[in-house]
């Protein structure tokens, strides 16, 4: 695959972090509802300075992103390594990452069911910012 082209947001914007989100919700190819309410219902949105409007259209941009970095190929992938790093790259800031591995272990487990592809994007996020569970759990 070619190097990922993305919709430019400032580094560490809520649009970075929505990204990042939009990301791990599509990367198992299941969109479901309950991952997408529980954005709402922790917090998670406002925490992060957005709504349900800017996360649908960070969403949409992403999806376009993805349809444009994926051409005439017969096959897309979703947990492309190139890809996650190239949305994990618009978050720099170790208290919002700390912030989203915490959100995102949240968003797993709304649908009762920890795919594959969200284990593999969530060890992808875990190594590349240099985090491990334990830091999550004690807020260092």
């Amino acid at each position: 695959m070619t190097q990922p082209e993305l919709t430019p947001y400032p580094e560490n914007s809520p649009q970075a972090s929505l990204r990042l989100i939009a990301l791990f919700i599509v990367c198992d190819g299941d969109v479901a509802e309950g991952e997408i309410d529980i954005l709402e219902r922790l917090g998670i949105l406002e925490t992060l300075g957005a709504d349900r409007d800017l996360f649908a259209q960070v969403f949409d941009a992403y999806c376009d992103d993805l349809i444009a970095h994926a051409g005439t190929s017969r096959y897309v992938g979703l947990a492309d390594r190139d890809w996650v790093d190239g949305v994990l790259a618009g978050v720099t800031d170790p208290d919002q990452r700390r912030f989203l591995a915490s959100a995102l272990l949240l968003v797993a487990r709304s649908d009762g069911y920890f795919a594959d592809a969200e284990l593999t994007v969530y060890r992808q996020m875990l190594d590349r910012w240099g985090l491990d569970l334990d830091q999550l759990g004690d807020g260092s």
